[in-house]
């Protein structure tokens, strides 16, 4: 949840919570500005090594890759935290309200459950590839390489935790009103 765009009247007792989830979603944010710079400079120097000074970097390529990892997870959890991934709304418009929000709560119980069959699958990957290591970087575990998606698989099931919990509270809010009207 982005409560720095979040205008509506804020409870006491949660003050130092929210304070503490928007440190954490700057700092999510701004790792995954530095992993996605870096993964730009090894591009580059791939590229540069490669095809101008005719001198390919044979690890240039493999981290990239893991870089791509890290992005890419890390990247889901930011976008879910606001609620911008790709979504098809056509039917969803054309909905009552609050059978809108039905079908939301619905979405966001599959994607819990979707998330929760990767996470299962990323710990499975991170064990079983553990005394397995990169082959240009000897130094480098693939293990570390699946810490990425473990890492940001499970603030994903968080936030989408979260935003279930908004929808339900909605579909509690909104059939308390039909009753009362």
């Amino acid at each position: 949840m982005d409560f720095a765009t979040d205008n509506r009247p804020r409870p006491v007792r949660w003050t130092g919570l929210r304070a503490a989830c928007d440190r954490f979603n700057a700092v999510l944010d701004d790792f995954n500005l530095v992993l996605f710079t870096a993964l730009l400079v090894v591009a580059t120097l791939q590229v540069l090594c490669r095809y101008v000074l005719r001198v390919p970097l044979p690890w240039t390529e493999e981290l990239a890759r893991f870089l791509v990892v890290w992005v890419t997870f890390l990247g889901s959890a930011s976008v879910t935290r606001r609620k911008l991934h790709i979504t098809v709304t056509f039917f969803a418009e054309r909905f009552p309200p609050r059978t809108a929000v039905a079908v939301r709560v619905i979405l966001y119980v599959m994607m819990f459950l979707f998330l929760l069959i990767i996470f299962w699958g990323t710990l499975v990957m991170f064990r079983s590839s553990w005394p397995v290591h990169a082959g240009t970087m000897p130094w480098l575990r693939m293990s570390w390489v699946y810490l990425g998606a473990i890492i940001g698989v499970l603030i994903m099931t968080i936030l989408v935790l979260i935003h279930l919990t908004q929808e339900i509270r909605a579909l509690k809010g909104s059939a308390g009103a039909s009753a009362g009207a």
